[in-house]
């Protein structure tokens, strides 16, 4: 091994070892992993041809939240859903987002 080799190698542990760039790499890890997620909830959905629909009330049940929380993230733009008479429709796509959401 050359000296040079040596130096890269010393260069690339000192990197690692540094708190800074471990943070940068678990952040990075994390990005892609829920990436990946997406993506593959998105493929399954498309594969199964799942369309579910859920109301209002259903996200609230399934989130253990109030229909009024339901409604701040409407406004927020959390989620928007599809309004169909008097009634508004979630897509499961949609209430993913509500999970990636609350896990920052």
């Amino acid at each position: 091994m050359t000296s040079r080799e040596k130096e890269e190698q010393q260069a690339l542990y000192d990197l690692r070892s540094d708190f800074k760039f471990r943070l940068l790499e678990k952040i990075i890890k994390q990005f892609f992993t829920e990436s990946l997620e997406a993506v593959l909830l998105k493929q399954q959905d498309r594969l199964l041809g799942a369309e579910n629909l859920s109301t209002i009330t259903d996200i609230a049940k399934r989130f253990k939240v109030s229909k009024t929380t339901i409604h701040n993230w409407m406004q927020r733009g959390i989620i928007h859903g599809s309004k169909v008479g008097k009634n508004r429709y979630f897509t499961e796509e949609e209430i993913r987002s509500i999970i990636f959401f609350l896990k920052r």
